[in-house]
């Protein structure tokens, strides 16, 4: 689910489906980079920022210690610096390899030091306002109103009145050999020794999937 007041789902394009996007499994160490993504709309600017760009605007420029700041004007100054310069760490590569992309934001693709990437495609979207920009443009026509009211209620059943649920099916997915059984066909780390994957429970909260040697 996304949620309506992102900047993802700001636009009338956001709703449509047959829409591909990616997604990237992070691994345990790479935490702090995600909150940072998170913390910060794409509307601001890229998050994908040059890191030497990053490092001469930060020292040419003077701020308030953190010692003296509270914690939500630390909050604020961080995502300031975030959407001025991009996220630290963050690096755009192709599908399936770890080779940085240089050829353009359009195209799919994947975080680099992730272990497995997934192109996806959209084939339904639940809770967008299509059907209430609808009944208000036909106030005259108290039956398809009426419809439209149903669908609205049959959406907000399935979902809360703040997020949209979509509806996804994965076309490719491609997976480090180091986490990928073969045997049992999972997904998951080999060995101890390779670090476990993040799944994110919200809130800044992420869980971890480790080896099953791991007992």
């Amino acid at each position: 689910a996304i949620s309506k007041g992102s900047s993802s789902s700001s636009s009338s394009s956001s709703y449509q489906t047959n829409i591909h996007f990616t997604l990237s499994i992070p691994i345990q160490g790479m935490e702090g980079m995600i909150v940072d993504v998170g913390s910060v709309s794409g509307r601001f600017g890229s998050k994908f920022g040059s890191k030497l760009e990053r490092i001469n605007n930060e020292t040419t420029t003077t701020t308030t210690p953190e010692n003296s700041m509270s914690n939500r004007q630390k909050k604020k100054r961080r995502r300031q610096v975030i959407s001025l310069h991009g996220v630290e760490g963050l690096t755009p590569v192709q599908l399936g390899s770890s080779k940085v992309c240089r050829d353009g934001s359009k195209k799919l693709f994947a975080i680099d030091g992730t272990v497995a990437h997934l192109k996806c495609r959209t084939y339904a979207v639940i809770g967008t306002p299509a059907a209430e920009e609808t009944s208000k443009s036909n106030e005259s026509n108290k039956g398809k109103e009426e419809d439209t009211k149903a669908e609205t209620e049959a959406a907000s059943a399935t979902i809360d009145n703040e997020h949209l649920l979509v509806m996804a099916e994965i076309e490719e997915a491609y997976v480090h050999p180091s986490y990928w059984d073969d045997t049992n066909l999972l997904f998951r780390p080999l060995s101890t020794d390779t670090p476990p994957y993040l799944t994110f429970f919200g809130s800044q909260k992420f869980g971890y999937v480790v080896s099953g040697n791991d007992r």
